[in-house]
């Protein structure tokens, strides 16, 4: 027994199980079906970045500085071992 998602994705998938690519208008949908799904995960993304405050509503950085660990004087090292 398979277990079923409570909530569908929304992300769009791009199927293309019910299309003959060898088709040009199968071909076209399946263009059609990768530029929305495209569209989409850019769009929730941006959504993302926005609420992480990395972006402002106009898509620009809202700071160009280092995070702290990553400036020279930092106490953080690249060594694992």
């Amino acid at each position: 027994m398979s277990a079923q998602p409570t909530e569908p994705s929304p992300i769009p998938s791009a199927r293309f199980d019910d299309l003959d690519l060898d088709r040009p208008e199968d071909e076209g949908e399946w263009h059609r079906r990768l530029m929305a799904l495209a569209a989409a995960r850019i769009a929730a993304e941006r959504v993302r970045l926005e609420r992480l405050g990395i972006i402002d509503a106009k898509g620009d950085l809202v700071s160009h500085e280092l995070p702290p660990d990553m400036l020279p004087d930092s106490d953080t090292t690249l060594e694992t071992g």
